[in-house]
């Protein structure tokens, strides 16, 4: 099966945070999903990334891991900024040794280089920029389908991913709780 590629697919902010926002909903077993589960997927990433990336990644064509260990790299990097970065979120703490498994992975994504820029590379550089403070304090979680995204909004009161989405999602399920309610009686007796 193929996985279409959209601009909601990128709403992360970051192409590190898309990367982990392949696995949707990971706080849930039973509606968790790997976007990831062929080769093809990558490399439709890989090409969807570098036209909804093209600012931060320049304007190139991104090779995507084949298989093998390139393609366990790129996997162990998405898992280590997941790991690093959402217990700072969750609970202000970092979690053990998150930061070395991170440090670890962005290394062996960026060790191969085959003359073409490729998606590991540009994933783990765009890892490293999580470390920038103002970043980092505008990074959240979304409560709809647990993506990273960075809050860009002026004040930064931006509460989900995508308001086109999970926005609407959340607030229709809103609106049906309170029209499924049982109506309440006022305090005057009929």
């Amino acid at each position: 099966m193929t996985f279409e590629w959209t601009g909601h697919r990128f709403s992360g902010g970051l192409l590190a945070l898309d990367l982990v926002n392949t696995v949707v909903c990971r706080s849930d077993p039973l509606r968790r999903a790997d976007r990831f589960v062929a080769v093809g997927d990558v490399e439709s990433f890989a090409a969807a990334a570098a036209r909804h990336r093209a600012k931060e990644v320049g304007e190139v064509k991104l090779t995507a891991p084949a298989d093998g260990e390139p393609l366990k790299a790129l996997l162990a990097l998405r898992e280590a900024v997941d790991g690093w970065l959402r217990p700072q979120l969750e609970t202000g703490t970092e979690a053990g040794d998150a930061l070395a498994r991170l440090f670890s992975a962005a290394a062996n994504c960026t060790s191969a280089r085959n003359g073409n820029p490729s998606l590991n590379r540009a994933a783990a550089i765009s890892a490293m920029r999580l470390f920038d403070p103002a970043i980092l304090l505008r990074t959240k979680i979304c409560p709809n389908c647990d993506w990273l995204f960075i809050d860009r909004s002026k004040n930064r009161s931006r509460l989900w991913c995508d308001m086109a989405v999970c926005g609407n999602r959340s607030k229709a399920r809103a609106h049906y709780r309170r029209k499924s309610a049982p109506a309440k009686l006022s305090g005057a007796a009929l």
